[in-house]
């Protein structure tokens, strides 16, 4: 692997690491009330989403800018491969979280990377401060906003097929 194509990976994967913070940070911040406040409210109230595509379109208007601006300062420094890199993790940080986050409101047994679906729990039982992480825990944990609780996935809703992570409301 080249040395650019290496830049791009690891400025990939921090911003990825980096967004995903961002992204606790800023459900803290709606549970607040300081960000989004009354629209979070009636995220609760109602249980739904928009789809993945829109919940996509929602976080994508905070990650692109963030990255073109990234990509931009990068090139002016001689390393282009870094914001390029920076650029595809706060993107793909995006799409990520959205489909995790629709996941976690239609599907969430099939949430195989945490032991448990922090954004379910934290819906099902109306945590208003606790299981803040929508995509990882990692950052619940790190700052003791983790509680464990009692989940059990739906044993009638068991995955049957690889084509049960597709099955979601898209739009």
């Amino acid at each position: 692997m080249s040395t650019e194509i290496g830049y791009a990976v690891l400025a990939a994967v921090l911003t990825f690491v980096g967004a995903s913070f961002v992204e606790y940070a800023v459900h803290i911040l709606m549970h607040r009330r300081v960000v989004l406040g009354k629209i979070h409210t009636q995220h609760h109230k109602e249980n739904v989403t928009d789809g993945a595509v829109w919940e996509f379109a929602y976080y994508a208007a905070g990650a692109v800018p963030f990255g073109l601006a990234a990509t931009a300062f990068w090139w002016l420094l001689g390393l282009p491969e870094v914001g390029i890199g920076v650029c595809l993790g706060s993107v793909g940080y995006a799409a990520f979280a959205a489909y995790a986050h629709q996941i976690q409101h239609e599907r969430p047994e099939l949430v195989f990377w945490m032991p448990m679906p922090v954004h379910t729990v934290h819906h099902v039982h109306q945590q208003w401060r606790q299981n803040f992480g929508i995509g990882v825990d990692w950052w619940d944990r790190v700052f003791g906003t983790y509680e464990r609780t009692d989940w059990q996935p739906d044993p009638a809703r068991r995955r049957t097929s690889l084509l049960d992570f597709l099955r979601i409301r898209w739009v």
